[in-house]
């Protein structure tokens, strides 16, 4: 039996799987039905960038250039809706969630009426806010979006746990790796969906996005610390 301690609502592991599906689904989406191109995992848009710039393919080159500068636009924009939010005391993930919900349904309306460039774009807004968002899982950092430094993380902690007989540590490695399993979940989904639904699978994404912000909402009404068991047993 683990023992249940308090932490924020947003460090919660059943948070870390569902934004981290969500970054799974959405980047595996923006891969297979827009071009070959990656909402969130900008490292993947950057080596694509490098690779068409030295076939000498220009234009093909700034497809994979416009989501870098709309997700280095969006940290930028994150900063002062951050700092807007936290002046008017609001709760900064709950509204965040929303807002990533709202630029969800943006896109997924405009599927059938903008450009790919567009629904790409919306998108790599909404995983630069994510990304900024949600940053640990129970006390420990990982990311939402890259994974390689979980992949690194999952066996350095899990490693070190166990070496020096450190329990949390050894968790932590574990949690993380369960992070790695769930984007990877997320990419699966994302894959079996678009191949029967086409670029229509993104209205998928939001199921978990609703999950995410009813979990919110519980977790802000009970206060600062929650008990997961008692929250999940609401949804």
């Amino acid at each position: 039996m683990f023992r249940q301690k308090s932490y924020h609502i947003y460090e919660s592991m059943f948070c870390a799987f569902l934004v981290t599906f969500i970054s799974g689904f959405i980047n595996a989406f923006t891969y297979l039905t827009q071009g070959g191109r990656f909402a969130g995992v900008q490292t993947g848009n950057l080596l694509m960038m490098g690779i068409r710039l030295a076939e000498g393919r220009l234009l093909e080159a700034i497809k994979f250039l416009i989501p870098i500068i709309i997700f280095m636009a969006g940290q930028a924009l994150t900063y002062f809706f951050k700092s807007w939010v936290l002046k008017n005391r609001f709760h900064w993930h709950l509204f965040s969630s929303l807002t990533l919900t709202c630029l969800g349904l943006i896109a997924v309306l405009g599927l059938k009426l903008f450009h790919p460039y567009i629904i790409v774009g919306i998108l790599a807004l909404f995983m630069s806010l994510q990304v900024d968002t949600f940053k640990s899982i129970r006390g420990t950092p990982f990311a939402t979006v890259m994974m390689t430094g979980n992949i690194k993380n999952a066996a350095y902690y899990w490693v070190k746990g166990f070496i020096e007989k450190d329990t949390k540590v050894r968790k932590d490695g574990r949690n993380i790796l369960f992070i790695l399993v769930t984007f990877s979940l997320g990419a699966v989904c994302a894959t079996f969906l678009s191949d029967r639904f086409g670029e229509l699978s993104l209205i998928f994404s939001l199921v978990p996005l609703l999950f995410l912000n009813a979990y919110l909402m519980i977790g802000v009404k009970k206060g600062p610390h929650y008990n997961p068991r008692n929250i999940l047993k609401k949804l």
